[in-house]
C-alpha cells in the first residue's frame, strides 16, 4: 500500500514538474518585429530566385528559401566587422540585432515543424569540424540553442567522414536527397548544414481514375503528360498576368500556391514582377471560388552551387581573403562554397518534398573553388499560413518523373 501511495505522489511531482517547465508556443504574429523579419526573408527569396532565373538552362528548378536563410544564419553568428554588415546587407537583416535574427529563426523553425495537424515539416541542422580545428565556444553554443544544431568533430583526412555526413542529411530527408558531400578538400575545415523534410496529402483529393495523358505545350517542346483533376471551391485570383490557384494541404497549415501566366505572358514575366510589396497584394487579394482544376503530376530535383548568386547580391566579401569570421575562430576563414539540393514530387495523394543547405568553411590558404489547366511553364510556391514563410519556390517548364 505504501508503495503504491508512494508512486502516485512520485507521479504528480513529476507532472507539476513538466507543467512548470512546458512553455506553450506563443503565436509567431505576436512576437515583436516577426512580420518584418518574413517580408526580409521573402525579399531574398525573391532576389536569390530571380537571380538563378537569369541564367537557369534547366527547364525546371527549384530552392528552398528557408533552408539556405537557416544554413547562412547559422554561419552568421561567426562573422564580424565587414563580412557581418555583408550578411546583413545580402539577407535584409539591417534592422534588426543578432540576436532578434536568432530568436526569430528559432521561433520559424518551432512554428514550420509544429507537426501536430496533419502535416509533416522536419528541420534539422548540423555542424560538422574538423577533429584538429578549434572553433569558438560562443559561436557552437549560439547555434545550439537557436539552430538546435548537432555538432560533430570528424577526422576530414578519413574518406568514411564523407559517408558519415551524407547518411545523416540522407537520413534527414527521408533518403530524397542521398547526397551533399561530394569531396573534402585539405582546406576545409567545418560544413554547416540544414535539411528540411515536408510531406502532407491535399485536403481535397484528387481521384486518381480521372488522371488522364494531355499535351502539355513547354517552350520547346509539346508532350503528353499525366493530368490530375480537380473540382472544388478553391482560393483564385488573377490579374492581366496570370492566374493563381491555391491548393491546400491536410488541415490547413501549408498551401502551394500555382501561378499560371496569361496567354501572352511567360514565367519569366512573372519572374520579373516578384517582390514583396507584389506578394502581398497578391495574397491579400485571392476569393474563394469554384475551379475545374487541371495540373500535371511531376517530380523534379535540382542542385545548384550559390556561390556566384549570393555574391551578385553583395556577399562577396565573406567569400573572399578579406573575410572576418573571428566570431567561429582566430583562423583566418572564408565561405569555400554554398551547395543547395531539392527534390519535389506532386501526385494525386499530396507532396512531397525535400533540401538540403551546406555552407563550406575552408582556411584561408588557397582560392576557392569555383563551381486552371496547367498546360504551360508555370511557377509555384509551398508556404506556411502563421509565418507567411515561402518554403520551396520553384518553376516548372516541363513535367518530368525523374
Amino acid at each position: 500500500m505504501k508503495k503504491n501511495v508512494l508512486i502516485k505522489v512520485l507521479f504528480i511531482v513529476v507532472l507539476q514538474s513538466c507543467s512548470s517547465t512546458l512553455k506553450e508556443k506563443e503565436p509567431f504574429n505576436t512576437i515583436p518585429k516577426s512580420e518584418k523579419f518574413i517580408e526580409s526573408n521573402n525579399k531574398f527569396a525573391f532576389d536569390i530566385f530571380k537571380n538563378i532565373a537569369t541564367t537557369e538552362t534547366n527547364e525546371n528548378f527549384m530552392i528552398s528559401p528557408v533552408s539556405l536563410s537557416l544554413a547562412i544564419g547559422m554561419v552568421y553568428n561567426g562573422a564580424e566587422s565587414e563580412t557581418k554588415i555583408a550578411f546583413e546587407n545580402t539577407l535584409n537583416y539591417t534592422d534588426f540585432l543578432p540576436n532578434e535574427i536568432n530568436e526569430i529563426n528559432r521561433e520559424i523553425s518551432l512554428n514550420l515543424s509544429d507537426n501536430s495537424v496533419g502535416s509533416l515539416f522536419e528541420i534539422a541542422n548540423s555542424i560538422w569540424v574538423e577533429k584538429t580545428f578549434s572553433v569558438k565556444e560562443d559561436f557552437i553554443n549560439t547555434n545550439k540553442n537557436y539552430y538546435n544544431a548537432e555538432v560533430e568533430n570528424l577526422d576530414f583526412s578519413d574518406a568514411n567522414s564523407i559517408n558519415i555526413i551524407n547518411n545523416w542529411v540522407s537520413g534527414k530527408t527521408h533518403q530524397k536527397i542521398p547526397t551533399i558531400i561530394e569531396t573534402i578538400s585539405p582546406t576545409d575545415v567545418m560544413f554547416l548544414i540544414n535539411a528540411l523534410y515536408f510531406k502532407s496529402d491535399w485536403k481535397y483529393k484528387f481521384e486518381e481514375e480521372n488522371t488522364k495523358e494531355i499535351p502539355f505545350y513547354g517552350a520547346n517542346s509539346t508532350e503528353n503528360v499525366e493530368m490530375m483533376n480537380l473540382t472544388n471551391d478553391l482560393l483564385f485570383y488573377e490579374n492581366t498576368s496570370f492566374s493563381a490557384v491555391k491548393l491546400p494541404y491536410k488541415n490547413d497549415k501549408y498551401t502551394m500556391t500555382v501561378i499560371l501566366p496569361k496567354e501572352n505572358k511567360t514565367t519569366t514575366d512573372i519572374i520579373n514582377l516578384l517582390n514583396t510589396d507584389n506578394w502581398k497584394s497578391w495574397t491579400e487579394n485571392f476569393k474563394n471560388q469554384a475551379i475545374n482544376l487541371t495540373i500535371p503530376k511531376f517530380k523534379s530535383s535540382y542542385q545548384k552551387i550559390l556561390n556566384e548568386t549570393l555574391i551578385d547580391l553583395g556577399l562577396g566579401n565573406a567569400f573572399s581573403t578579406n573575410a572576418n569570421f573571428n566570431g567561429i575562430s582566430d583562423v583566418s576563414l572564408k565561405i569555400s562554397y554554398v551547395l543547395q539540393k531539392t527534390f519535389i514530387e506532386v501526385n494525386e495523394k499530396g507532396t512531397e518534398a525535400a533540401a538540403v543547405t551546406v555552407v563550406g568553411i575552408e582556411t584561408t590558404s588557397t582560392q576557392p573553388n569555383k563551381e486552371m489547366i496547367i498546360n504551360k511553364p508555370f511557377l509555384y510556391t509551398i508556404t506556411e499560413k502563421e509565418t507567411g514563410s515561402i518554403c520551396f519556390l520553384g518553376k516548372i517548364g516541363m513535367p518530368k518523373d525523374e
